[in-house]
């Protein structure tokens, strides 16, 4: 259980370690009083976001009916000015021009009748029946006609060539005046509208945010009271620095986000966390059966499985930065009556078998001695010690597999180099003397040709005291032999934890096969001076030790 609060806060209250607790039990209380403060606030900030999101969708709709009101009101007015366009050009005009034309015929009749009227007023005039005024009288009459006439002809001929044309270029741009409102109302509803809808927008966008706020700190403030997932037994999470040391797990302190407070094993189903070095990932696999020694049951073994290798390195701890180790996860497959009496944070120590033979001779690698490029042993005769040559295969941390050389049952002499120094450096120099000349012969196809020895199958065609720690790969070169530097430097390379000297862990297997001669002080771990000095350091030893038997 990892602390959900944003930011550090501090514990006010935990259960205590090691009790056990209920599904639902809350098991820790983190500090909430600035969370509870700040989520008043959002409350009230929450509550102005839903006031403006209501304006907002007021003025939206208020926008739209405010713009259909507008272009309804140009469309009208628009259908108006068209209605009287056709009206004047289809009904106005005709009926004007007929009216005129009506008017031109009535006043050519009457001019007709008045010049007749005075042509006959004045026969009779002549003949007396008439007096001389009403002959006067109807020629005004008939002039009166003529000017009327005139008139009716002029107000045809204004109508035609003036009043038409005016009012139809009137009654047309009143027409097209109103078609560009209508379009300019249009484009200001859109513009109005999509600027209600975009306010709409940006306050739901505001409203939610806000919302989301205040939801996250109602959670944080839920999160502050950490309640067990599950059934199981309190334990207090190790959080570890880069220089090994932890956060203290207690009342009053503070922890950050995601920080582990609390873990609640399955006691029923039990696992064991461990690193394995790099030079071993090679044979670490899932499936993998374990041995288990727990420290607190020395005398009991439990039994496991590999269940998950991690694929990548985790850096070492300072001041070991540079060491690589691989998360191992060991699931333990004994029955619920064993594992239940185990207790998380249990220290343990882990065996991985990683192959399984049968019928295999092996004897202890202290006993085997790796001279130039050969591995030797001394056996325990009925004539004495003897030095034989031997043909090796696998091997593990404490041994090493006979394939040629002894035979079941046959003593052999552990830390020999300690019993047999002379012997062992006429051995060395004899062998060096031997490889010496191959390599010469091998380098000059000219020179005065040497006996060549066949190489054992297993065995590298060359190889020195270096190659066998796993480095410079072929021997050292002449000019090293002597010196320390590249050596030095190798030995640098080897010693992965920086602890000055070379741990089983940092070993390959044919250092691990040669230990025996270059631990001279059988601690288990090559310092710089045995590795400087490997193989020509005489350390003269008395005693003897016991002799165990291939096996």
């Amino acid at each position: 259980m990892a602390s959900g609060v944003e930011g550090a806060t501090t514990i006010i209250k935990i259960v205590p370690e090691g009790t056990i607790v209920k599904k639902g039990d809350v098991v820790c209380q983190l500090d909430s009083s600035s969370l509870r403060e700040r989520a008043k606030q959002q409350e009230i900030t929450v509550n102005q976001a839903d006031s403006a999101m209501i304006r907002a969708k007021t003025t939206l709709q208020d926008t739209i009916n405010m713009s259909k009101r507008d272009i309804e009101a140009v469309k009208v007015r628009l259908d108006v000015a068209g209605r009287t366009l056709k009206k004047y050009i289809g009904g106005e005009y005709p009926q004007q021009l007929n009216d005129l034309e009506a008017n031109i015929e009535l006043a050519n009749e009457e001019l007709v009748r008045a010049t007749e009227n005075y042509e006959f007023t004045k026969l009779q005039v002549k003949k007396g029946y008439r007096t001389q005024n009403e002959l006067e009288a109807n020629r005004i009459a008939k002039k009166q006609a003529v000017f009327k006439l005139k008139s009716a002809a002029e107000r045809k001929k204004v109508l035609e060539n003036y009043d038409r044309q005016t009012r139809e270029v009137e009654l047309s741009r009143n027409v097209e005046q109103l078609k560009l409102e209508l379009e300019s109302a249009e484009k200001k509803a859109v513009l109005s509208e999509n600027q209600a809808a975009n306010d709409l927008k940006t306050q739901e966008l505001t409203n939610a945010v806000e919302h989301d706020k205040y939801k996250r700190l109602l959670t944080q403030i839920e999160a502050c009271s950490m309640k067990a997932p599950q059934a199981g037994q309190v334990v207090y999470a190790v959080n570890k620095n880069a220089r090994g040391g932890g956060d203290q797990i207690e009342q009053g302190a503070t922890v950050r986000e995601r920080q582990a407070i609390i873990n609640l094993p399955d006691v029923s189903q039990m696992k064991v966390d461990c690193r394995i070095h790099e030079s071993m990932i090679g044979n670490i696999r899932k499936g993998l059966p374990a041995s288990v020694r727990i420290n607190a049951f020395a005398d009991q073994v439990f039994n496991g499985v590999i269940s998950d290798v991690s694929s990548v390195p985790i850096p070492g701890r300072w001041p070991n930065m540079d060491l690589k180790e691989y998360e191992t996860e060991i699931k333990l497959t004994d029955g619920p009556e064993v594992i239940q009496k185990l207790r998380p944070g249990l220290t343990a120590q882990v065996e991985v078998l990683v192959d399984s033979r049968d019928d295999v001779l092996q004897i202890p690698l202290t006993a085997v001695l790796a001279i130039a490029d050969k591995q030797f042993a001394y056996v325990l005769t009925e004539k004495g010690e003897e030095l034989r040559e031997l043909e090796t295969g696998q091997s593990n941390q404490s041994h090493v597999e006979i394939i040629e050389g002894i035979k079941e049952g046959e003593p052999v002499i552990m830390n020999a180099r300690t019993q047999f120094p002379d012997q062992i450096a006429a051995l060395e120099s004899k062998l060096s003397a031997e490889k010496a000349k191959h390599a010469i012969k091998v380098s000059n196809p000219d020179a005065n040709p040497q006996p060549d020895r066949k190489p054992k199958p297993n065995a590298p065609a060359a190889e020195g005291a270096v190659s066998a720690a796993g480095n410079n790969e072929g021997g050292p070169r002449p000019a090293e032999q002597g010196k320390g530097g590249d050596r030095g430097e190798i030995f640098t390379r080897l010693d992965k934890n920086g602890d000055g000297k070379i741990q089983r862990d940092e070993m390959d297997d044919r250092m691990k096969s040669r230990i025996a001669d270059i631990d001279k002080d059988s601690d288990g771990a090559i310092s710089k001076e045995e590795f400087m000095n490997a193989p020509r350091s005489r350390r003269e030893g008395g005693g003897s030790e016991a002799a165990p038997v291939a096996q």
